[in-house]
């Protein structure tokens, strides 16, 4: 499968200002297009961190070395104009908290309006029709109202919805869901995934799944990526790591 995104030889170091701290150890890793990746381990072992260093979204105090290739562009080169139409346009990343990544004083519709006009140059009422049409597709009711309410006005699975209609709203090539579902109750869980599931196939979108629950990322996933300490220890299929887990620390962790 030919690879949509090619991670390699990826490091990251914090600097903690009278040195520097390393995070990420040569990370590598591929993508292709339409495939559902796990990426599994214990918090702070580096899954989101790989991310967001892949997309330039860790700040001053990080300095990311490695390649991280979409196409022929490599992302470590892009500046801020360029990672732009990157982010959310190409790659689109679903955070786990969708409380704090959407705007407390701003409707429902003029966040995914904003989306729509940075990624897709909607304005007016055409983007509030695509806009109602997200919404309907992750599975809101009531569409229309819900484009003028506040996020404090929806449940958290509800908040969910949105963000992943947010992500959406690019019509990206890859999504980057971490850890979508800790905040949600099982029910509420399992909407949500299924939701990704599908919108994977329906959309041959690539789909990254960041999560430490392994039931669900052997549910969801095609092949798994286990990372421990700012390294991949072992990448397998699906069905293959949890039958026959090669590692030590997978057999610990399954």
């Amino acid at each position: 499968m030919d690879a949509i995104v090619s991670i390699r030889n990826m490091t990251v170091d914090f600097d903690q200002g009278h040195r520097f701290v390393r995070a990420l150890h040569g990370i590598s890793i591929d993508v292709g297009r339409g495939e559902t990746v796990g990426i599994v381990g214990e918090s702070g072992c580096g899954k989101s961190i790989t991310w967001l260093a892949a997309l330039g979204l860790l700040g001053k105090r990080a300095r990311v070395g490695g390649r991280v290739m979409m196409g022929s562009k490599s992302l470590l080169e892009l500046d801020e104009n360029g990672l732009a139409d990157i982010r959310g346009g190409k790659i689109a990343m679903i955070f786990q908290d969708p409380s704090s990544s959407l705007n407390p004083v701003h409707r429902i519709g003029r966040q995914l309006g904003e989306a729509l006009r940075l990624h897709r140059g909607l304005r007016g009422s055409a983007a509030k029709a695509e806009a109602k049409r997200l919404l309907d597709r992750v599975g809101i009711s009531n569409a229309a109202q819900r484009l003028n309410e506040y996020p404090h006005e929806l449940s958290g699975g509800m908040n969910q919805r949105v963000m992943i209609a947010m992500a959406l709203a690019g019509e990206p090539e890859v999504l980057i869901a971490d850890e979508p579902t800790t905040a949600l109750d099982v029910t509420i869980q399992a909407q949500i995934l299924d939701l990704l599931r599908e919108l994977s196939a329906d959309n041959e979108m690539a789909l990254v799944l960041i999560s430490h629950d392994l039931g669900v990322v052997a549910d969801m996933t095609e092949r798994v990526a286990v990372m421990y300490c700012g390294r991949i220890i072992e990448q397998a299929a699906t069905d293959t790591l949890f039958s026959r887990p090669v590692h030590p620390y997978t057999r610990g962790l399954i």
